[in-house]
């Protein structure tokens, strides 16, 4: 099976606190002195991998990565301020260049959410770069945060997880960075990691008690322009797809058409056996990143293996819920809502719902032990 995998034609590494950027151009345009400025203005995305991402994922870890609770060791103070006990985190990361897609699917996709994957027309006018896998439980404890996973491994995506303890580990590597932080989390109670003790009924599955897990009230961001903020974020919807579908858009994934089937059911899909960790592969749990094929743009797990947080709320609304009919440019959605978008599929879901449109929602302050998250930051040039 071929998977169209970006070849670099013009290629530059940029080495900063640890952090691998891999960037390639497709020959239309030179780099400029910084390296950093986006390719020619087509609509389709450029991107490479780094050759040793399951590598630099396993040995980025400061120290275990056996789980533990929070404990008084860490400083009283923000909750995402540095407690000098940080270390950089080794990450590979995919430029995606500004562009232009359709968001959705067609009515005849199977699986295909009627509302919530309705096609519209999506511009991105800046290029970010975007984790070429999920955080892995080494990459979540280097920022001196416990790990909260149950299914342990350095190289496996950091679970139970929840979609304000991702800001958290955001900021602290913005800040680590020297970057502006895209969020204010003042008002966020609990410690990060706290709930889905064994005292609680579906503890090894999640845990959705807001008094006890850490959550936060109110408006979280500090940018108005989310795109605006130049240090580390969890992707809007759009972000996320855009980077998933990789310029797919002949099949429903980049390893090819899904045949429909009940969302009880798990059979065999063919085109996701080489890319995606599902109910028929899995053996009913997640796994190490990047052990599949990545998309062409280089970036693996966008199916399968963890759910991932979006920055998006959610009610099962099209993108053009406040504009119908009108094509969208860097949208955010809803400023307010209930439940965030997760995004990509997961290690136990029915194959045909593995897929880079179809979105799940819940509730942002519920951990769970299929959800992790893939962080993205603008480029501000």
């Amino acid at each position: 099976m071929s998977t169209n995998i970006c070849k670099p034609l013009l290629t530059v590494a940029l080495w900063v606190s640890g952090l691998v950027i891999v960037a390639c151009g497709n020959g239309n345009s030179a780099l400029t002195d910084s390296d950093t400025q986006p390719s020619a203005t087509d609509t389709a995305s450029t991107a490479s991998t780094s050759t040793s991402i399951a590598d630099s994922a396993t040995h980025s870890a400061a120290g275990s990565t056996e789980p533990h609770e929070n404990s008084d060791t860490h400083p009283v103070g923000p909750v995402d301020a540095l407690t000098g006990k940080e270390s950089a985190p080794t990450l590979s990361w995919i430029r995606i260049e500004a562009g232009a897609f359709t968001f959705g699917s067609p009515e005849n996709y199977p699986c295909r959410g009627p509302g919530v994957e309705k096609e519209v027309p999506v511009t991105l006018t800046r290029p970010y770069v975007i984790a070429a896998t999920e955080v892995t439980q080494a990459q979540w404890q280097a920022l001196d945060l416990p790990n909260p996973s149950k299914n342990v491994g350095a190289d496996k995506p950091v679970t139970f997880v929840n979609f304000y303890e991702a800001l958290v580990w955001c900021n602290k590597l913005s800040l680590l960075e020297g970057l502006d932080t895209c969020y204010d989390l003042s008002t966020c109670t609990n410690p990060v990691g706290a709930g889905c003790g064994p005292e609680e009924p579906w503890g090894d599955e999640g845990c959705w008690e807001e008094d006890k897990n850490f959550t936060c009230i109110g408006e979280i961001h500090k940018y108005q322009d989310w795109y605006a903020c130049p240090g580390y974020r969890l992707p809007t919807t759009a972000e996320w797809e855009y980077a998933a579908k990789a310029n797919v858009t002949k099949t429903r994934t980049y390893g090819g058409d899904l045949h429909g089937e009940a969302l009880s059911t798990c059979s065999r899909q063919p085109s996701l056996e080489d890319i995606a960790w599902y109910c028929h592969n899995s053996g009913g749990e997640v796994h190490p990143v990047a052990q599949k094929l990545p998309n062409p743009w280089g970036l693996y797990d966008t199916l399968g293996n963890a759910y991932e947080w979006t920055d998006y709320f959610t009610e099962g609304q099209s993108l053009d819920y406040d504009t119908p009919g009108q094509p969208a440019t860097n949208p955010m959605g809803p400023r307010s809502g209930y439940q965030k978008e997760m995004r990509g599929g997961v290690f136990s879901e029915t194959g045909c719902y593995v897929n880079p449109t179809r979105p799940f929602g819940n509730t942002p302050f519920t951990r769970r032990h299929d959800t992790s998250f893939r962080p993205v930051r603008t480029i501000l040039e």
